[in-house]
């Protein structure tokens, strides 16, 4: 297994810089071109959550990202030092009523982007694990 880390503080300028981050790793290079977009897309979506939401753009507070690669999965891990949530408490942008919300749509979109994203709370913040099966 290959492991790659990245730590920044947290900065919208932060996203920015994700796809150039995430292509140096070879195993990303080599991916077909869509499933190398989605899981840029998917990551950016999930570091602009963590300083934003998770690290409320506290530059005094990091965020951490991650790529593992085994033989059946790139995983990328993303990682903010914020209070933490629950998914599970997200609306689900589909219904009527949250059509014309200006934003909650990040998770939803992630999860449409990549095979698994799944939320880890640690102590402090939050991990979201994006995974791509090769």
């Amino acid at each position: 297994m290959s492991t790659y880390h990245f730590s920044h503080p947290s900065d919208r300028t932060l996203v920015a810089h994700v796809e150039s981050l995430l292509r140096r790793v070879p195993e990303i290079e080599e991916l077909d071109p869509q499933r190398r977009f989605n899981l840029i897309v998917a990551t950016m979506e999930a570091v602009t959550n963590a300083v934003e939401h998770g690290n409320q753009s506290d530059p005094s507070k990091t965020v951490d990202l991650w790529v593992e690669v085994s033989d059946d999965a790139i995983r990328v891990h993303v990682r903010d030092y914020g209070g933490g949530f629950d998914p599970s408490d997200l609306p689900d942008p589909r219904m009527r009523e949250n059509l014309l919300r200006e934003g909650g749509r990040g998770v939803f979109l992630m999860r449409a982007l990549v095979d698994h994203v799944e939320f880890v709370q640690r102590q402090p913040g939050t991990e979201a694990i994006i995974t791509l099966y090769r």
